[in-house]
């Protein structure tokens, strides 16, 4: 999706989201008294290991949710994706300061973040949109579970159960069905995550695609199938062997929903999308660069 513009009116309330790390703590210190200075309201949730200074109001997440016009992501990607889960169908645009390792999500750093939240608050960034998958699972013909992702859906079983057969059909017609120790179904955002780790493609964020990734397929022939994100993915539990256990339905690597055989898994594009505040000057080749090493030019 295409870079849109940062709408220039005036901030009045930033969530503050935060990885448990003591560097942090510095930064939102400075970061509170940047924000009291231009009559900005800062929220964030209680922590044990953080002193928050005075003009931070520690609330509960639904809050930040609701009345933040911008949300400051203190962390990794995991963090930004707990972020963007907080968020849920929200517009809040979320901004990524990186304390952790690659770094995808949170393309900013500590030493450059009031340079360029002068630049947000002045209305000269841009916003990149990211597609989300929408997911539900029915069992016995009934909706059991149901959530938005911005990276993947997995299915994956424990280390003790067998293969897992899913039959997979896109927009009713059947595809195959997949005997492997798992299947990745996940956004071009995702496929620099546990898809790419699986030997998926990476897709560029602006692909209107998805991409099917077989974890472990017991048939070699079964590699990863990039499809539009129009598509309606159905992806059936199913055993010929024995009974299948402990097979767990996970959501951007932060939540998870125990599996049946027979349940039924739809994933498709949802109306959501998450908006990331990018720098002016992105290059997203320069990003897979620096985070997978490759040569320079």
């Amino acid at each position: 999706m295409a870079p849109t513009p940062l709408p220039s009116s005036h901030i009045q309330t930033v969530g503050l989201v935060i990885k448990p790390v003591a560097e942090a703590q510095s930064l939102i210190n400075e970061l509170a008294e940047w924000f009291t200075a231009r009559d900005c309201k800062v929220l964030t949730e209680e922590s044990e290991r953080f002193k928050f200074p005075a003009p931070i109001k520690v609330t509960s997440r639904e809050e930040i949710a609701e009345h933040a016009d911008l949300i400051l992501v203190l962390g990794g990607d995991g963090t930004m994706i707990s972020a963007s889960r907080l968020v849920g169908r929200r517009p809040t645009p979320l901004l990524g300061v990186n304390f952790g390792y690659l770094g995808y999500l949170t393309e900013y750093n500590a030493d450059n973040i009031f340079q360029t939240l002068e630049s947000v608050f002045a209305g000269k960034n841009r916003i990149d949109s990211r597609m989300k998958l929408e997911t539900f699972v029915i069992r016995d013909g009934k909706e059991v579970a149901r959530d938005d992702v911005i990276n993947d859906v997995v299915v994956n079983k424990s280390h003790l159960a067998r293969l897992i057969e899913l039959q997979c059909r896109i927009d009713k017609q059947f595809v195959s069905t997949f005997r492997a120790d798992g299947l990745i179904v996940a956004t071009p955002t995702g496929s620099t995550a546990y898809s790419l780790s699986a030997g998926g493609p990476i897709i560029h964020p602006t692909m209107h695609a998805v991409v099917m990734t077989p974890i472990c397929p017991h048939t070699l022939t079964n590699r990863p199938l990039v499809v539009s994100d129009e598509a309606d993915i159905e992806l059936h539990l199913i055993a010929t062997r024995g009974e299948v256990e402990d097979v767990t339905l996970t959501l951007d690597g932060q939540a998870g929903i125990s599996l049946c055989v027979g349940d039924r898994i739809i994933i498709r594009k949802s109306p959501a999308i998450l908006r990331m505040v990018e720098p002016p000057d992105k290059n997203y080749f320069q990003v897979l660069r620096d985070k997978l090493k490759w040569g320079g030019a």
